[in-house]
């Protein structure tokens, strides 16, 4: 039996003179054939889809300025962090550079790990990090040879407990975040920024 057989087909609704509602919709922006002009359900069910069109045009029109349907701030902060994750997915951080090629590591991956490593630190909660590379120092590999493609600097912004010390706790996190990052990935960080933002009670 053949799998297009009519039984088998999902019937579409048509005007009562048989035409098929579906092909008048597809065509409402066009001028209307003889038929249309002279058919009374064709005329009808144009004018109809005309109403439903600007009525529907209307209410798209207007919800961008109705005030409970805009996204709150949960809902914005959500689409931000997924847009730039995505964003960071797509960067790379160079590792190392062999005779066969370059060795590199996600933006994502890389921040990842240094918010991990931050985390570990009583008192302190990673927020944003940035990465930036420069290429200096960066030179041909003799045969077998590995070397740093560039330097690595990374900008952390942290909100720590109020009852911490705030300067012997940003010497720690320097150290865990160097060496987490050293002993996973064997980056040495060339410099290691972090930003107090915000004081939290415990």
């Amino acid at each position: 039996m053949a799998l297009n057989d009519d039984r088998f087909q999902e019937e579409r609704p048509r005007l009562g003179c048989g035409r098929e509602l579906d092909d008048l919709w597809a065509s409402i922006d066009d001028p209307p054939t003889a038929h249309e002009q002279s058919c009374p359900d064709c005329r009808h069910a144009r004018a109809a889809l005309h109403h439903l069109a600007s009525v529907t045009e209307a209410m798209r029109d207007a919800d961008p300025q109705d005030p409970g349907l805009q996204p709150g701030d949960r809902v914005r902060n959500a689409i931000m962090m997924v847009a730039r994750a995505e964003v960071r997915r797509g960067r790379r951080a160079p590792l190392r550079t062999t005779t066969l090629g370059t060795i590199d590591i996600s933006e994502q991956a890389l921040t990842a790990l240094i918010r991990f490593a931050a985390g570990t630190l009583p008192g302190v909660h990673a927020r944003r990090c940035t990465i930036s590379t420069s290429g200096e120092g960066r030179r041909r590999p003799i045969a077998g040879e590995a070397v740093d493609v560039g330097d690595i600097r990374i900008t952390l912004k942290v909100a720590v407990a109020s009852s911490i010390s705030i300067p012997a706790t940003m010497v720690a996190l320097r150290e865990r975040v160097g060496t987490v990052v050293q002993a996973q990935t064997s980056i040495t960080m060339a410099q290691i920024d972090i930003v107090v933002e915000d004081l939290y009670d415990v």
